[in-house]
């Protein structure tokens, strides 16, 4: 009996030992895969080079942990014909150059509403500055032509016409791939360019790409807006 309960305490032991072992084993397996998986979040570092790009930035405190202070203006913005007033602030990275503004949430002037890029540098008083080329994820691009943009659409565009409060405004039509994307745009009559012969194209008038005197019409897309509130 002694011998025979001695043996069965060698054997408890050893199956103990093994056991003590596989979890061992299977920590560092799954310390390892943490690890990994710490490693692969660290290197996922947005890179800014998309319009898009911006719209990960929630806030005006991530804002400032991004960019830094030194390279954001506060304003105040005005919409719907200047009867709504929204706190914006509009940054210069320091990394490209791009100027993006974000349009800060009316409830706390801190929570990102949307975001909107120009492709005319405008200041105050309304004079251009420079321009910007600055593209979003799905090929979209500041600047480029209406016939660009009517081959990028795979379709036809209505838009309003220029001159007036809701200039550029664009008619997205449904199963168009302006539909699809997220950005949603806004055109403008080429500033660099007479409106001679375009007459047509200024004031409370739907346009369409379906007219063939607006085949070299000098109208170019002037902004990008991403809505992150809904």
């Amino acid at each position: 009996m002694g011998l025979s309960a001695c043996q069965e305490a060698e054997t408890t032991q050893e199956n103990e030992h093994s056991e003590n072992m596989k979890s061992i084993e299977q920590s560092d397996t799954i310390n390892e895969a943490i690890a990994e998986v710490i490693e692969d979040v660290d290197e996922v570092k947005i890179d800014f080079n998309t319009f898009n790009d911006y719209a990960t930035i929630l806030s005006k405190e991530d804002l400032i942990a991004q960019f830094g202070k030194e390279n954001l203006e506060d304003r105040t913005a005005w919409y719907a014909e200047g009867t709504v007033e929204r706190q914006s602030t509009v940054l210069t990275d320091p990394n490209n150059g791009n100027i993006i503004k974000f349009v800060w949430s009316d409830e706390d002037n801190s929570t990102t509403s949307w975001i909107e890029a120009s492709y005319y540098k405008w200041n105050e008083n309304y004079e251009i500055k420079g321009k910007q080329t600055i593209k979003t994820e799905d090929g979209l691009k500041l600047g480029m032509s209406l016939m660009e943009l009517r081959e990028w659409n795979e379709a036809d565009i209505k838009f309003s016409g220029f001159g007036w409060d809701y200039a550029g405004g664009i008619f997205v039509e449904e199963g168009s791939k302006l539909a699809e994307s997220n950005v949603e745009l806004t055109l403008i009559n080429n500033q660099d360019k007479s409106n001679e012969g375009f007459e047509f194209m200024l004031g409370d008038v739907e346009l369409s790409t379906t007219d063939e005197r607006l085949t070299d019409a000098p109208v170019l897309v002037e902004m990008f807006s991403l809505y992150i509130e809904k």
